[in-house]
């Protein structure tokens, strides 16, 4: 039994608009099976067409070297701005490309296998 026919059970004055309540609720579920499927299909085009400008590129692929090394490391080895190097590193940390170090752990990042796909498929990597 329905959730509408469920409620025209406990209120009988309702049952003159079963029909459309009906329909409603198969509405309401094709929609919502349909707004999961865009939702999966739009991550995917996200993904897809999301770019990195320069700076961030460089990161990534230092970090594919050096899982080790924090935002100090890579600004000297990029001759960038510390502050600038800790920016990145949060944006590409916000957007899983690269992991975080854990909590109580010298800073250490590394990529996740989101930020090496983009390496990879930008040919950054073999």
């Amino acid at each position: 039994m329905g959730l509408i026919a469920e409620i025209v059970r406990e209120f009988p004055a309702l049952a003159k608009h079963q029909a459309a309540l009906e329909t409603v609720e198969r509405d309401n579920a094709r929609l919502a099976a349909e707004n999961a499927e865009l939702k999966v299909e739009l991550a995917q085009y996200i993904e897809k067409w999301e770019t990195l400008d320069g700076d961030a590129v460089t990161t990534l692929r230092y970090l594919a070297q050096a899982e080790y090394d924090n935002a100090g490391a890579i600004a000297q080895a990029h001759d960038m701005n510390i502050q600038i190097a800790e920016l990145y590193l949060q944006f590409l940390v916000t957007h899983a490309y690269v992991a975080a170090p854990a909590a109580g752990e010298k800073s250490a990042y590394g990529l996740t296998h989101k930020g090496r796909r983009y390496l990879f498929e930008r040919g950054f990597l073999k």
